[in-house]
């Protein structure tokens, strides 16, 4: 996933909040490019998260996990379990970027704890030389700029060293500028548009959240060549259709 981000490619992943193998399984096997696990609004626990990275592995898609905060630990716990890589909200510096990356990679890259005996080192069973190469090439690390203050240091983030791109979060991001809920605000629009421009220019890759299917074109006319739907509003909107549909026709 990494190299195809490096490449430009147009991607589409999936926000998984439930805490179900079976759900992560679903989203893969649908044909999504990849998954995040999301354990900042979701309900996830250590084991859960590491039986969800099992399964997306096993229905072959990259799956990072969108961490609750910004330390160290939770970056760890995250890749020692397996992650393809990491989401971290609210990243408002150039300084935390790069802070962030240090603690998805190991030395000389970064300050990552070593442990082959985690699932990521397929519990002691590759060989040390193996997984440090297979960490440094293949671990994603995004930020996600949601806040206003953010606004202004988007080309220094962009910038930060071994950050692959940045995720802009549409909802706090509407909420920060004075518009809550309305992302669609002409407001909130130029910030967005402005800090792509600023993503795209400094190299990266800019991502972001997608409503509906007919919302992924506008999205790659204004730059993004990643979108992430959510699995919880493509099933509740996919029951409540029905149910609608249902008693409409009864």
């Amino acid at each position: 996933m990494k190299k195809r981000m490096k490449a430009g490619e147009n991607l589409i992943g999936c926000f998984i909040m439930l805490p179900s193998a079976s759900v992560t399984e679903m989203v893969a096997y649908a044909g999504f490019d990849f998954v995040i696990l999301d354990t900042e609004h979701g309900a996830a626990t250590p084991e859960t998260l590491e039986n969800q990275l099992r399964a997306a592995e096993a229905a072959g898609v990259p799956a990072l996990v969108r961490t609750v905060g910004m330390t160290a630990g939770e970056i760890l716990r995250a890749l020692d379990a397996g992650a393809s890589g990491i989401l971290v909200p609210h990243v408002c510096t150039a300084q935390e970027a790069a802070s962030l990356a240090e603690a998805a990679h190991y030395p000389p890259y970064g300050i990552r704890g070593l442990a082959t005996t985690a699932r990521a080192g397929k519990h002691g069973l590759v060989k040390l030389a193996d997984h440090l190469k297979n960490a440094y090439e293949n671990t994603i690390v995004l930020v996600q700029v949601e806040d206003a203050r953010a606004l202004d240091d988007v080309p220094a983030i962009a910038k930060a060293k071994n950050v692959d791109g940045v995720f802009i979060g549409p909802a706090d991001l509407s909420i920060s500028l004075g518009h809550p809920g309305n992302p669609g605000h002409p407001d909130v629009v130029a910030a967005i548009d402005k800090a792509v421009s600023e993503i795209v220019a400094a190299g990266s890759s800019p991502s972001t959240f997608a409503r509906s299917p007919s919302e992924v074109g506008d999205l790659r006319k204004r730059s993004f060549p990643v979108a992430v739907f959510s699995s919880t509003l493509i099933f509740t909107q996919a029951l409540s259709g029905m149910v609608r549909e249902v008693r409409g026709n009864g």
